[in-house]
């Protein structure tokens, strides 16, 4: 009984051994592993997120943002600056869900930094694009012109940051936040961004001008004469003028000239407390330059050539030299003198020795 019992038991054994072979004669693939389903990436989610061209090589950098809910692999994806190949993500690179990628390092100063250089104070054009060639971001400062990089901008100091991370526009920002959330404290509009929401940028506020010189009479009755054209109140502050190249009146810390004002110099020679250390001649060559605070020249008044020097004799005018319009026109010989007011364009006539 016992023998007849393990007969039949391998019997049975044999019996599962041949379906099996049958089964595997059938269906060869049958105890091959089924693959593993291709990962699809949504690299439509990845953007240009923060931009540093300040410091040195080393320390600037790109940062990427994936603003989806799914890790991307980097690798393949490459970024064009000025049209031409900077960087491509390198094997095994991945970047997470609502995380942050940064390059860091320009002109191959670190092993995974990109190959280009990088200004803060130049025109450029920065694009991302995916492994397949499709264009995913663009960050473009100023135009091309004959080539990128040749059309000197504002130097940003700090970094240009999405506000807020990843679908915001690109803000100046004090604070770099290189891998990290971007930090808005402090951010500010810039203009020459291209496709930011292209804000318009402000007209700036004219700026003071010489608008009317006065040389003939005594000395303390010689004038130079501001204006301001703008609609606010400008100090005078620190702001100079010079004649024939030598300073000669510097603005004091309390002095302001009210929008559509006028601030007149009256007093050649130190004739008065509040004139002008200089002559000036209504019959010579003569260079009047006004600085603003920071000294930056922002306007001249210039009659007759420097020659050998200034102060060559030549024809005598009696009355004044006047903008007209006041604020925007070119300089008149006005035979009526209208200090600190509005010029009178009765009669007058053009300078020829006026620059």
């Amino acid at each position: 009984m016992k023998m007849k019992k393990i007969f039949l038991a391998l019997a049975a054994l044999a019996t599962m051994a041949a379906v099996s072979c049958v089964k595997d004669e059938l269906n060869p693939d049958a105890l091959v592993p089924e693959p593993e389903p291709e990962i699809v990436y949504d690299y439509t989610k990845l953007v240009l997120n923060e931009l540093s061209g300040a410091g040195e090589d080393n320390e600037k950098y790109w940062e990427l943002y994936n603003t989806g809910d799914q890790e991307i692999d980097l690798k393949g994806v490459y970024i064009n600056k000025d049209e031409e190949l900077a960087w491509t993500g390198a094997e095994g690179v991945k970047i997470p869900a609502k995380g942050f990628y940064a390059i860091v390092g320009a002109k191959g100063t670190t092993p995974d930094g990109f190959s280009s250089g990088f200004s803060a104070k130049k025109s450029v054009i920065v694009e991302l694009y995916a492994p397949d060639g499709k264009k995913l971001d663009t960050f473009q400062r100023g135009e091309k012109g004959s080539a990128w990089g040749d059309q000197g901008l504002d130097n940003n100091k700090g970094s240009w940051s999405r506000i807020p991370d990843g679908t915001g526009s690109f803000m100046i920002t004090p604070n770099a936040t290189p891998g990290a959330a971007n930090n808005g404290e402090g951010a500010s509009v810039d203009y020459d961004l291209v496709g930011n929401g292209d804000t318009p940028k402000p007209e700036p506020e004219p700026t003071i001008v010489l608008n009317e010189l006065y040389g003939a009479g005594e000395d303390n009755e010689k004038f130079f004469e501001l204006y301001n054209p703008g609609s606010k109140e400008v100090s005078l502050k620190g702001y100079t003028i010079s004649k024939d190249e030598e300073n000669c009146w510097t603005g004091a810390d309390d002095l302001k000239i009210a929008p559509k004002g006028y601030y007149v110099i009256l007093g050649a020679k130190g004739t008065t407390p509040d004139g002008f250390s200089s002559g000036f001649s209504a019959k010579k060559t003569v260079i009047v330059e006004l600085f603003d605070a920071e000294g930056n020249k922002i306007d001249t008044f210039q009659r007759g050539d420097k020659g050998s020097g200034w102060g060559e004799t030549i024809e005598s005018n009696k009355g004044s030299w006047s903008r007209i319009p006041d604020g925007t026109g070119k300089f008149m010989i006005t035979p009526t003198v209208t200090q600190g007011a509005a010029n009178n364009d009765a009669d007058a006539v053009e300078d020829p020795m006026v620059k």
